[in-house]
């Protein structure tokens, strides 16, 4: 993530319900997850908890979900200085790395089961990227040049065996790689590129950002709408918006590639970029925000006409990562107000107490969940880091010295 042009003033009123916000996410929630997240008997981390607070009974965990819950500890570590926080972190690495990579065709398992063998040997995009962002994270976090080395081999293992003819990549394959799957998902490239421009900023390595652009490219050629104001989600094989799900639009999506557009501009010094998000963020707000209620639709059409009506705490989150790179660039006071009410909203409608959290609201904001995604603390954690940095960081992020 690049450094914000801090400006100022922010009022002390919105200082202090930034600090909560920080504070609640990477003291709380970490404090959740390191009592509760864990099977100490197994060495490995939990799926999803209960409303109790106890493991679900699933019978699996994703790799990509011990990927996400990597990169949230090693930021809690750097935040906070705890140090159950970096202990955490390096077991995630140590059974990320040493349970789910498949030693024989190389790349991540999907899932293993109870009893740690494959329970999806398959290989997937998604997945993919997220070990690749979560290496770069923990790399550069704890400065170990090990993570960059399976980054690396990810990424290479990605292109060699996903990347598709069409010039975008499989979203899915067999363990052996074969039988991609060659319908385009935006979802994947998304976090692709989220995973490039992580490992870019741990390495400053240009080719990754080539790689970036490439996926840049495709969201200006294929996965933008016509007016630039939209995100379309699914396409079949020839890159065309699929008959029956090809006009859904997920507002999140428009606000995380709002955001990840401006990353890319900041890292390739192409300000355009900027001018081409901002769209998104004019439509997502307009036809994305519930006007009566509050909070962000899980899907709309791409006229703009609500399609789910829940409402999932991630959307939020992406809100608010962008709410705050918009309040860093302008002395206005209504893009300080506005990201204000964005952090009052997820700390009064979402958060529980005691590191908890609503997954999903209705459209009325009545609760409609009753378990806890290891998954998600990777969304609040991005939104949060983004808050401290528009802050300037040093009333959030505690220097610690090195475990």
């Amino acid at each position: 993530m690049t450094e914000p042009t801090i400006v100022l003033p922010f009022t002390e009123t919105q200082r202090t319900a930034a600090r909560r916000f920080v504070s609640y996410v990477f003291v709380d929630m970490a404090q959740l997850w390191l009592t509760h997240g864990w099977n100490a008997a197994g060495g490995y981390s939990i799926e999803r908890l209960q409303a109790d607070l106890t493991p679900a009974p699933l019978g699996y965990r994703r790799s990509m979900a011990v990927a996400r819950q990597l990169f949230f500890f090693a930021q809690a570590w750097r935040v906070t200085g705890n140090a159950a926080c970096a202990e955490r972190a390096h077991a995630l690495y140590a059974d990320l790395t040493g349970r789910f990579w498949d030693a024989e065709h190389g790349g991540w398992f999907f899932s293993l089961g109870d009893d740690g063998r494959p329970a999806d040997p398959g290989k997937d995009l998604y997945g993919h990227a997220f070990a690749i962002f979560a290496l770069s994270h923990y790399a550069s976090v704890f400065r170990k040049a090990e993570a960059i080395d399976w980054a690396r081999r990810t990424g290479e293992a990605v292109k060699r065996h996903l990347l598709l003819p069409q010039g975008w990549f499989a979203q899915a394959a067999r363990r052996d790689w074969s039988s991609p799957d060659p319908a385009l998902e935006q979802n994947p490239h998304m976090h692709l590129l989220e995973a490039w421009l992580a490992l870019h900023a741990a390495t400053g390595d240009a080719s990754v950002l080539r790689d970036a652009a490439q996926l840049v490219t495709l969201y200006t050629d294929r996965l933008q709408s016509a007016d630039g104001a939209k995100v379309l989600e699914h396409f079949d094989a020839a890159g065309r918006p699929q008959q029956e799900r090809g006009q859904l639009v997920q507002p999140g999506h428009l606000y995380e590639w709002y955001w990840l557009l401006h990353d890319y501009a900041e890292s390739a010094r192409r300000p355009e970029y900027k001018q081409i998000a901002a769209p998104l963020f004019d439509w997502a707000n307009a036809r994305g925000v519930d006007p009566l209620h509050g909070g962000i639709y899980d899907q709309v059409d791409t006229d703009g006409q609500m399609v789910s009506d829940r409402k999932r705490i991630w959307p939020v989150t992406e809100c608010i990562k962008v709410h705050a790179i918009r309040a860093a660039a302008t002395a206005d006071a209504g893009a300080h107000a506005a990201l204000e009410r964005w952090i009052a909203f997820m700390t009064t409608r979402y958060f529980t107490g005691g590191g908890g959290w609503h997954e999903f609201l209705r459209r009325d904001l009545q609760p409609d969940s009753d378990y806890l995604p290891a998954t998600t603390p990777y969304h609040v954690a991005m939104a949060a880091l983004q808050v401290a940095e528009l802050f300037g960081g040093t009333t959030f992020l505690k220097p610690a010295a090195q475990p």
